[in-house]
């Protein structure tokens, strides 16, 4: 398990920083053209990386997603409240016309859920929740797994504050965004845990905790400093609320499959 772990990291990272880091040598333009088309397929590394493993090795995964109408309302919740929140706790002015000139930038609402949905969701996901997670999951806790998930989720992200024309370039590496960023990630990692497992919505879950995280901080204006304390206390808060509920309601039945119990 270990090993094909590793192999999943070492292809992950391979997928996307080789090409990244030929972007940032060349200057390549990220925002159209041939170089929006190489870092997009780069973006794309987790979900691809998970690809390649399941052509490789064909393993069957313990069923996760149970459908039902509420992890994909509590996914979207949970998602979009920190920045939301955040917004409108400390004042932000004239949402409504910042998230207007966001969708009408974007081509309409499909084209801003479109984009957003493959840029990180559907690009990421498969590979973090969908491969990753599930494997960990079989050795380790979820503290365990949420400092694993977020520590590779967040150096996987390095490259793209040298990569100008990133959202991470504009924050800066060496700032309050940059490392509320990379804080934010591990109560995100537990958010996203909490409702792919524990609410059994799998990696649908994941993409839609993603996603809602994702439009929703375009929809509304930049955060103050004081907004991007907020927003990270606001996840930090799910995420132990989460963690509280988990622990009182305790873990979902195993699946059963072929007459015997799957251990989640």
């Amino acid at each position: 398990m270990s090993s094909q772990v590793g192999r999943f990291l070492l292809i992950c990272f391979g997928l996307s920083w080789a090409p990244w880091i030929v972007l940032g040598a060349t200057g390549a333009n990220v925002d159209e053209g041939p170089g929006a088309l190489v870092f997009g397929l780069a973006a794309s590394g987790p979900s691809l990386a998970a690809l390649v493993m399941w052509l490789r090795y064909r393993s069957r995964l313990p069923r996760q997603t149970a459908w039902a109408w509420h992890w994909p309302v509590v996914a979207v919740v949970l998602g979009a409240a920190p920045p939301l929140l955040a917004a409108l706790l400390t004042g932000v002015d004239d949402i409504p016309h910042h998230a207007s000139t966001v969708i009408a930038g974007a081509g309409g609402p499909l084209g801003a859920l479109a984009y957003t949905l493959l840029a990180g969701p559907l690009s990421e996901e498969f590979g973090w929740r969908g491969y990753l997670q599930p494997r960990l999951r079989r050795s380790y806790g979820q503290l365990a797994v949420t400092g694993m998930i977020g520590a590779a989720w967040g150096i996987w992200h390095l490259p793209l504050f040298f990569l100008e024309g990133t959202g991470q370039h504009d924050k800066g590496l060496i700032s309050l965004e940059g490392l509320l960023f990379f804080l934010g990630l591990f109560p995100l990692t537990y958010t996203i845990l909490f409702v792919s497992e524990r609410l059994r919505g799998g990696v649908w879950a994941a993409i839609l905790v993603h996603a809602a995280w994702n439009l929703t901080e375009e929809l509304v204006p930049a955060l103050s400093a004081t907004g991007l304390w907020v927003e990270f206390a606001l996840t930090t808060l799910i995420a132990v609320s989460a963690a509280l509920v988990w622990k009182r309601t305790g873990s979902p039945t195993p699946t059963l499959r072929g007459g015997r119990r799957v251990s989640r």
